[in-house]
């Protein structure tokens, strides 16, 4: 069995700030049209939601934490959220769910359901709002 690592990265408040700006400006992206009568489109929906849903945590950790995951294994990033306290907490659960919905959106061939991507619109604002508390 392969030995996985924990992978993290030091960032500062100005690091904090950029991937809180990108938090935002895909979930400006991912409210265009996500529950599109095409799944394509809800697709692109939900896979910005999902990166912005990334990039709150990365805000998160970054301002409770100092440090914030690096590396494909969104796992980290979960593990992470926990330790930065009851902010961390309530992200967990937000980004729990939109890491929930990254494959079907980005690799399979059926496409988020209007309902799934209710449930990841809806994961994704409060995981953004959390980002701006931290």
């Amino acid at each position: 069995m392969a030995k996985t690592t924990s992978r993290t990265r030091r960032c500062d408040h100005q690091y904090a700030t950029q991937r809180y700006d990108k938090a935002k400006a895909f979930a400006e992206l991912a409210e265009l049209d996500p529950y599109a009568s095409t799944g394509p489109t809800r697709s692109a929906a939900v896979s910005n939601a999902v990166l912005a849903g990334i990039a709150a945590a990365d805000t998160i950790c970054c301002r409770r934490l100092g440090r914030h995951a690096t590396g494909e294994d969104h796992q980290q990033a979960l593990n992470l959220l926990d330790q930065a306290g009851h902010l961390g907490t309530s992200a967990r659960k937000q980004l729990a769910t939109l890491l929930s919905a990254k494959n079907k959106a980005q690799y399979e061939q059926i496409d988020p359901t209007v309902t799934e991507a209710k449930q990841v619109i809806r994961a994704m604002r409060a995981i953004v709002d959390l980002a701006a508390q931290a």
